[in-house]
């Protein structure tokens, strides 16, 4: 059979040559990234680099203005608001749950944006459930706005489950959480690249992403200014110069 004339490398998510431009502005500039899948990477950057563009562009929610972006070795040109049928999930900056919502209604009405059946939406309920720490399956009927912020965080992640994704992408996991939050919420990632999901996790500091990633890719200025393996000298010198937390 001939290839599809837009198919590419296969990879969960391919940027090539992205350029973005907000009402002029210009946001990201010429970047290119490819996501194998089953990868753990961890893209870092400061406030302002366009770590946020990079992944709303990576789930969809973005269009670029120049380039192109592919899920699964295929280039993506429509105007999809996302790109969750296609297995990938996004678990936003500062969660965005729906706070009068009760934990079991965001779970569920996650399911139904997906697309997932009665039956289907209530095994995997079930299973995302049995994910959640116990005080958030404790208190699946209080309002989304009144968990911790780590447990709001967990429920986020358990929200983007919902669809069954093949990759997910969380835009930083860890603001504003305790460290004992964010290794509970890292060791659910953990346990998710174990069980074969892609992880693109993007993060201002890289305290807890060493841990897992096998990558990193550092995005500074609209611009990736390093990419490589983590054990990378490179990589090594970029981590001790600002993306761990000290000089």
């Amino acid at each position: 059979m001939a290839e599809h004339p837009n198919a590419i490398a296969s990879n969960a998510i391919e940027l090539t040559n992205v350029t973005l431009r907000y009402a002029g502005v210009l946001a990201l500039s010429n970047v290119s990234l490819a996501i194998p899948r089953g990868e753990f990477i961890a893209i870092l950057g400061p406030n302002g680099a366009g770590k946020s563009t990079i992944a709303q562009l990576m789930t969809g929610m973005l269009r670029p203005s120049a380039g192109t972006v592919a899920i699964d070795g295929q280039v993506r040109q429509t105007a999809e608001r996302s790109f969750i049928s296609l297995g990938v999930a996004l678990v936003p900056e500062r969660r965005r749950l729906f706070g009068q919502l009760t934990v079991g209604e965001n779970l569920t009405l996650s399911g139904y944006g997906a697309g997932k059946p009665r039956a289907e939406l209530r095994r995997r309920f079930d299973e995302v459930m049995a994910l959640m720490p116990k005080s958030v399956q404790d208190g699946r009927d209080r309002a989304a706005v009144t968990l911790s912020g780590g447990e709001q965080q967990m429920l986020a992640i358990g929200r983007a489950l919902m669809a069954s994704p093949r990759t997910i992408v969380i835009d930083e996991p860890s603001l504003g959480l305790a460290p004992i939050m964010t290794d509970r919420v890292y060791d659910l990632l953990g346990q998710m690249h174990a069980d074969g999901v892609t992880v693109v996790v993007i993060e201002q500091i890289a305290t807890h992403a060493v841990s897992y990633a096998s990558r990193l890719a550092v995005l500074d200025r609209g611009e990736f200014i390093h990419v490589g393996a983590m054990s990378d000298a490179a990589s090594e010198e970029a981590l001790k110069v600002g993306y761990l937390g000290h000089g």
